[in-house]
């Protein structure tokens, strides 16, 4: 029996460097060999790497935040990580897009618009995100994960930037705002050492009672991960029985 595929796109924040997110792509890879799923892997950057000037990158992901509010279609990182997805994917492929910082804003983009053509979207991974409008179709295929220090305390300012919040009609016509309107349904902490920039460190000293951040980060997203191929596959091993 042929593993199937599984195609993923890691998109990087801002000014981030070339082999920033390597050691986790390599992670993810072997987890998914392990767990029967071939594997295909970009590490995309929507906004450009850290060769980039910073405030082009900023304009750009504040554009495509303010955007994702207004319900419109981005017209930077999100759209350019689209056009690779749909060049360097195939049709039948599963898709999971995994952002960290404004990495994350253009997956929520460029997976609406998926979503819209009817691609096999397993979800999207939001790590040290801002909070980035979610459209209603996409909430429950949305992981946020956003870092506390091992003692609990607010370590990654990025989850305060932006909102999910929105005005809706409550009851006798009155008008509510609801602060979580637009946000993802699962949304997690992950406990890590250091700060926005560390969720991928995988040696001292990122490390806590034995565990890397690198380790944490992947136990909270294949947690998810898990939970949403077991939705659109039937395990490896019933599969084989019926062989």
């Amino acid at each position: 029996m042929m593993s199937e595929r599984i195609s993923i796109y890691i998109s990087a924040g801002f000014a981030t460097a070339p082999n920033f997110l390597q050691a986790f792509a390599e992670e993810l890879a072997t987890s998914l060999e392990q767990a029967g799923w071939t594997s295909q892997i970009i590490v995309h950057f929507p906004y450009g790497d850290w060769s980039i000037k910073r405030r082009v990158q900023l304009r750009e992901i504040g554009s495509d935040l303010w955007c994702a509010l207004r319900q419109r279609s981005s017209v930077h990182g999100g759209k350019g990580l689209f056009e690779i997805i749909e060049q360097t994917s195939q049709a039948e492929d599963r898709l999971l897009l995994i952002g960290h910082s404004g990495g994350a804003v253009a997956s929520v983009h460029a997976a609406e618009q998926l979503q819209n053509l009817s691609r096999l979207l397993v979800g999207v991974v939001q790590i040290g995100s801002p909070k980035t409008a979610i459209p209603a179709s996409l909430k429950e295929k949305v992981l946020y994960l956003k870092a506390v220090s091992p003692t609990g305390k607010q370590i990654d300012p990025i989850p305060l930037v932006g909102t999910w919040g929105g005005w809706e009609r409550a009851g006798w016509g009155w008008w509510r705002w609801n602060r979580l309107k637009t946000a993802p349904d699962h949304r997690e902490v992950v406990s890590i050492v250091g700060g926005h920039a560390d969720y991928f460190r995988n040696h001292e000293p990122y490390v806590f009672n034995g565990s890397t951040n690198l380790s944490s980060t992947m136990s909270a997203l294949w947690t998810f991960l898990q939970n949403a191929l077991s939705q659109i596959k039937i395990p490896i091993e019933k599969e084989d029985e019926h062989d």
